[in-house]
């Protein structure tokens, strides 16, 4: 009884500790794209703010969606297509024009390096 009790413990204790990294490192990369994104597009620190804000916002959506729904299932695909273009909308009100079409530019460019690396495996 005592060795389920204390696997039990440390099961818990590994839970925990693995949630709260991940929570650090979602916090790590958020920052890193935030800053990224600012030193391509000249961003405020207004802008910035915003930023922020929207892709913290969508790295909860995704989460709750990626709980909800099996990754590999097509309501899965579906429901992430509209997911991505709601972010889009938030984040084209969040920019000026100009800087919106230049992150757009570098996202199509990010694409065509990944596709590239495909081809090529």
């Amino acid at each position: 009884m005592k060795k389920y009790l204390i696997l039990m413990l440390i099961a818990a204790f590994t839970f925990a500790v693995s949630a709260q990294e991940k929570a650090k490192n979602t916090a790590n990369v958020i920052e890193k794209r935030v800053e990224i994104m600012a030193a391509e597009l000249s961003l405020t620190d207004a802008e910035k703010a915003k930023v922020k804000v929207l892709l913290e916002k969508q790295s909860n959506d995704y989460d709750k969606l990626k709980s909800q729904l099996s990754s590999k299932g097509e309501d899965f695909k579906v429901k992430m297509k509209e997911l991505r273009k709601a972010q889009n909308d938030e984040l084209k009100k969040a920019l000026s024009n100009e800087k919106y079409a230049k992150y757009k530019e570098n996202r199509a460019q990010e694409k065509a390096k990944v596709e590239a690396a495909k081809a090529k495996m």
